[in-house]
């Protein structure tokens, strides 16, 4: 009698463990049609996304690479990849939530940058430019299995600048000769 009441009552507790120990959402792959509606959450009013005014920019994606496989890792990692960006950040300070905030405000370019060693270990890369509002589909594009997109920083359209021309220098060097059709 004894032997069936514990065994009713494990089988109880194990239908329960999922409260207690719920699974990583950052496991698996993520279905397509889930990660905007996801990223749209997290990105929520007080984010610098949700403040940018523009119309067009340039995203940082930031993804938690957590659960990806090393290989899979390794593959993100291309000539120039900044892989010790997270270890400068640990440096700086041995703070988790401090080194994290450091590295966040490290800019990143096309190439990524990396944050691990520790939980959420994390990449960020500079995306071309683009309309914002294309901005959350192109994060989950860029998604593969084990990485999930979890914030987009976006950075202003810069003019380009106009050459400087100096009026006082009238001297004809190589670049400001006149050309054949100009002297005629």
């Amino acid at each position: 009698m004894i032997r069936i009441g514990i065994a009713i009552l494990a089988t109880a507790s194990l239908s329960g463990c999922h409260i207690l120990f719920p699974e990583d959402p950052r496991d698996g792959t993520e279905l397509s049609a889930e990660c905007p509606t996801r990223v749209a959450s997290l990105l929520g009013p007080t984010t610098q996304f949700a403040n940018y005014t523009e119309e067009m920019g340039v995203p940082t994606f930031t993804f938690d690479i957590t659960k990806m496989a090393f290989e899979d890792m390794q593959r993100l990692m291309v000539e120039g990849s900044d892989d010790t960006a997270g270890r400068r950040a640990m440096d700086a300070t041995n703070v988790d939530s401090t080194a994290v905030d450091l590295f966040m405000e490290t800019p990143v370019d096309e190439k990524g940058a990396f944050f691990t060693g520790r939980d959420p270990a994390l990449y960020r890369v500079r995306g071309g430019l683009q309309p914002k509002s294309t901005m959350i589909a192109t994060g989950c594009a860029r998604q593969q299995e084990g990485m999930r997109l979890i914030m987009i920083d976006v950075d202003p359209v810069r003019a380009e600048p106009e050459p400087e021309t100096d009026p006082e220098n009238t001297e004809t060097t190589p670049e400001n000769a006149p050309t054949q059709n100009e002297s005629q």
